[in-house]
């Protein structure tokens, strides 16, 4: 129009009416323009403070993330790792993992099911595909955490922004952006316990006499049990067997055979593992017919703390005989302090008894002479050592006063921090819908109002008593529901944890504790967790020792807009801003149209009125 206008005024003069009131259209246009561009950038700077400052979920933390509320970037992430918040550095340590390798991890995006989530509590049950893993803290005690697989959770199916690398000894793993949470391709390695019979050796001490020595290993968990013994004669035939209870790594016994000839020996270590033995673990010896003596045994018994009192013995046959027995007595560093000399013919000699004033670990070494020279073997090497204060009869390492120094509960010959002093405690739960007839609470969905009983058990399978502190962890349940009965417990409700009293469980014996919640009259539309996945998703979980999943009827809103929520497009901070930046290229430009065909408009109409068209 506006080309149409210029190119015919100077043909039809009677246009310039038309004119103006094009110019006038256009004034009101340019106005119109200027408003949208106003508005338009009003608009631009509150998405700016959108990107700027995104929003956050309202259930975007969690008691199970690592970092509560996330990490920005690796040096974040370090900052919380340097200070061991929720002794994360002892996790990374266990598990191989380096500061250097976490400082190298990279951005990215990952979203498969295959790989294992880490959280600081518990989830899921053994059953789900759970499993806790045991590392040891800075200040020397134990902690735990716990890992699943991905697909146990929404987590299995969405795209994560997570900062990945690769360790050296562990592989490949990544921190979870929004939660601070270890992710890795493959649980951790769980060596299986081992054990093996690594050899015997038979020792002669007498003629008659045979020490025999016993070594196994194991390693990672395994236990041995006992030490079985069998001796068979030349002709095969079983003519020793004989079992010593042991848990040491090393054991042995002496044997006696006073027939002449040749024997084969062969000992079987009991394990946690099964039965272990081999080749290296049997050894031959011959009990011979010719004159011979020898050294068989040295001892030391301590009186009155000072007193030192030493016996040896000998053993001579076939027409062999004995003269004196030599003891030398030396300390810790090598130095003889006292040699005592016995002139007998006799195979057993006790010496004079001696004082040692000074406190320490002294060595005695025998020396019989014989017709046959003169004779000593390890059996006639023995120490004692000279204490200042008393020691504790369970375990000399402590004094008598120590408050550790007490038998084990159930078998008083053994210390209470023996590694045989343990019980074997298994816990279990189950939950009732008492409003829907008294069923199994996870076979039915639980509705507004319903009322649930709990009952968490302990068994205790060992052969010792147990200290059990009952603790039952209500985080997930309380989202939907009331506690009504806390079964005999205190409710902590900073931690939502029910705790009773602590109590002695014997062996053999079985305690349970009932509690009661009641979902609330109006069930709850909060979103579903951002970093924990299972917070308000419309399950009760709960676990002691398995897990008990209820599902809950929530609300028809909260169940349409997240799945509308999950099929929107997923765009971020930059696509918005680029819709943005071509909105407003798009109002400048005919904003700047109009303004400029106006001034054009109002330049033709000067012209023309002043003739020069």
């Amino acid at each position: 129009m506006f080309r149409k206008l210029v190119s015919n005024l100077s043909y039809s003069p009677a246009l310039v009416g038309q004119l103006g009131f094009y110019a006038r259209r256009l004034k009101r246009e340019e106005t119109t323009r200027r408003i949208g561009l106003v508005f338009t950038a009003l608009a631009l700077t509150v998405q700016s403070l959108a990107v700027i400052s995104p929003p956050e979920a309202a259930n975007a933390a969690s008691s199970a993330d690592f970092v509560r509320g996330g990490v920005s970037s690796p040096a974040d992430f370090l900052n919380y790792y340097d200070r061991n918040s929720n002794n994360i550095k002892d996790i990374y340590r266990s598990l191989g993992i380096t500061r250097a390798e976490i400082a190298d991890t990279k951005l990215t995006v990952i979203g498969e099911a295959s790989r294992y989530n880490w959280s600081m509590t518990s989830l899921y049950s053994y059953a789900q595909g759970q499993r806790s893993y045991s590392y040891d803290k800075a200040n020397g005690t134990k902690g735990t955490v716990f890992y699943r697989p991905m697909r146990l959770t929404q987590e299995g199916g969405d795209r994560h922004e997570v900062f990945a690398g690769h360790s050296k000894e562990f592989g490949w793993f990544a921190i979870k952006k929004d939660c601070g949470n270890l992710i890795t391709a493959h649980p951790p390695v769980v060596k299986n316990p081992e054990a093996v019979c690594q050899r015997l050796t038979v020792e002669r001490i007498a003629p008659d006499r045979f020490r025999m020595n016993s070594v196994a290993n194991t390693k990672d968990g395994a236990k041995i049990r006992k030490y079985e013994y069998i001796v068979k004669d030349s002709s095969k035939k079983v003519v020793f067997t004989q079992s010593f209870p042991s848990t040491a790594e090393k054991h042995s016994f002496v044997y006696k055979q006073a027939a002449p000839g040749a024997y084969h020996a062969k000992v079987t270590v009991h394990t946690s593992e099964g039965e272990k033995s081999g080749k290296d673990c049997q050894d031959s010896f011959v009990v011979a017919k010719e004159p011979a003596a020898y050294c068989t045994q040295a001892s030391a018994v301590i009186a009155d703390r000072t007193i030192v009192t030493l016996s040896g013995s000998a053993r001579a046959v076939n027409k062999a005989t004995i003269s004196k027995y030599v003891f030398v007595v030396k300390n810790s560093n090598g130095k003889q302090v006292k040699r005592v000399v016995v002139a007998s013919h006799k195979e057993n000699v006790t010496a004079d008894s001696f004082t040692v004033a000074k406190a320490g670990t002294y060595s005695v070494v025998l020396t019989v002479h014989t017709s046959e020279g003169e004779k000593t073997s390890s059996d006639c090497q023995t120490q004692f050592t000279i204490v200042k204060p008393e020691v504790c009869a369970y375990n000399p390492q402590l004094p008598v006063d120590d408050p550790r120094c007490q038998p084990c509960p159930d078998n008083p010959e053994l210390w209470i921090d023996d590694e045989e002093c343990e019980a074997d405690v298994v816990s279990t739960k189950s939950a009732v819908n008492m409003t829907q007839g008294n069923v199994s609470a996870s076979s039915v969905i639980a509705r507004a109002s319903d009322k649930i009983s709990y009952t968490i058990s302990v068994e205790n399978n060992g052969g010792t008593s147990a200290p059990i502190t009952l603790k039952e962890s209500l985080e997930d349940v309380l989202e939907y529901a009331t506690l009504i009965d806390m079964g005999g417990g205190s409710f902590d409700q900073s931690t939502k944890t029910l705790s009773w009293a602590p109590f002695s469980l014997k062996p053999g014996e079985k305690q349970s504790r009932t509690l009661a919640i009641q979902l609330l009259s109006a069930i709850p539309a909060t979103n579903t967790g951002t970093s924990n996945e299972a917070s308000f998703d419309c399950v009760m979980t709960n676990t002691f020792g398995n897990s008990i999943d209820v599902r809950v009827t929530c609300p028809g809103e909260k169940v349409v807009v997240e799945q509308v929520v999950s099929e929107l497009p997923q765009t971020g901070p930059g696509e918005n801003m680029m819709f943005a930046t071509i909105l407003l290229a798009v109002v400048v430009y005919f904003y700047a149209r109009s303004r400029q065909m106006g001034k054009e408009i109002r330049l033709i109409r000067h012209d023309l009125n002043t003739g020069a068209i």
